[in-house]
């Protein structure tokens, strides 16, 4: 009985958090393929009536649903392979102390002169009349004196950060202030021709906007079906792929379409491949680790990785993230889902990523009908 009376109780201090906050959420990060920004009122929405305590964001990117479930009390685990969520979930997620605690640190960072390293040997360009192609014939992501202030930045936040979660708020800071002033359409894969007017502008580092809260809070990084972890709710949000017939063989590969956040991050100077320079340890699929199950080519492969991971997820609930030109169809997905409880499912339209319309022949676009985001929630237990 008192495990259910604090159940209750929980409940009922979750539902005036949604009411309260719904209308004030708002979370930070950076241009992302598949970025659940505007789609986070729909999911809190959907789980408005359920008796929750315990989440796990099992494909957490940029952490903004991480951010949306802790600013609603709930206890939030945050998982995704990449370094840079590791990054952003201690920085929005395990972090507690207020803003002015970094004020200081990052004033410094900003006061810091210029350096030309690894950054600006790889990915600082000089402005040619207008043109991003340097000597080399490569483009550049970022003009010379910002490379060089990141050289001397990244090296500085290694000598001052006096713990992991310092570190990721001062590296989040970076990375942020970075993202407003690059050269490209949001990916680390091609850059523009010529320099984006946001290229010219001096980088900036601002103390992120960071979240207080008294839940319980982990992050962690690995395949999301070995997480053996039991919640009240599963987020899941899986690379999508596309269901494009003409380009069968196209999808967005996270590891490499934002290499350069994970080499900020880890500061680990790696060799470098092809027009972008990406990180070599990304540079092709046969690499183990550059590509996921979710971002197979095959529709059987990623189908297969679907019901295997619904199958292995240990939640009460699950919400399941995924838009109509995905690779899986909807109607698979259904079959799936309904091997449980489907109690609800939501689409709405959802505006496709400005990348997907880059192309130089229109017949690559494929189905140009409106794009629907589906939302499904689901009872496991």
């Amino acid at each position: 009985m008192l495990v259910k009376a604090s159940l209750d109780f929980y409940y009922i201090v979750s539902i005036i958090n949604i009411v309260m906050n719904n209308g004030n959420i708002k979370t930070e990060g950076i241009r992302y393929t598949g970025s659940k920004k505007t789609v986070i009122p729909k999911i809190i929405n959907l789980i408005s009536n359920l008796q929750i305590r315990t989440t796990l964001d099992a494909f957490s990117g940029t952490t903004r649903v991480g951010q949306a479930f802790k600013q609603l009390g709930y206890d939030v685990d945050s998982n995704d392979l990449a370094e840079y969520s590791k990054v952003f979930g201690l920085c929005y997620l395990v972090n507690n102390k207020p803003k002015k605690d970094f004020q200081e640190k990052v004033k410094h960072l900003n006061s810091l002169v210029g350096i030309e390293g690894y950054f600006t040997q790889n990915y600082g360009g000089e402005d040619n009349a207008g043109s991003s192609i340097q000597q080399d014939g490569k483009k550049r992501i970022w003009q010379r004196k910002n490379t060089t202030k990141l050289d001397a930045i990244r090296e500085e936040i290694d000598k001052i950060s006096e713990n992991d979660i310092e570190k990721a708020v001062l590296l989040t800071s970076l990375i942020l202030a970075l993202d407003k002033v690059d050269n490209s359409l949001g990916h680390q894969v091609s850059y523009l021709v010529k320099w984006s007017s946001r290229s010219y502008e001096d980088i900036e580092l601002k103390v992120p906007e960071l979240l207080s809260g008294n839940a319980d809070y982990n992050i962690l990084q690995q395949d999301a079906k070995t997480i053996s972890k039991s919640y009240d709710l599963i987020y899941v949000d899986p690379p999508y792929g596309t269901n494009n017939q003409i380009t069968k063989t196209t999808r967005v590969r996270y590891a490499s379409y934002y290499h350069l956040w994970t080499t900020v991050c880890k500061n680990d100077k790696p060799k470098v491949f092809g027009a972008a320079n990406r990180r070599e340890d990304v540079s092709s699929d046969t690499i183990e680790g550059a590509v996921s199950a979710y971002e197979h080519t095959h529709y059987d492969v990623v189908k297969g990785e679907i019901k295997e991971l619904v199958d292995k997820l240990n939640a009460k609930y699950i919400v399941f993230s995924y838009s109509s030109k995905s690779k899986v169809s909807i109607d698979d997905l259904r079959k799936i889902f309904n091997q449980y409880n489907l109690l609800k499912e939501d689409a709405f339209e959802h505006k496709e990523n400005v990348m997907k319309i880059c192309v130089g022949n229109k017949k690559w676009l494929g189905d140009m009908s409106a794009n629907y985001e589906y939302l499904f929630l689901i009872q496991k237990t």
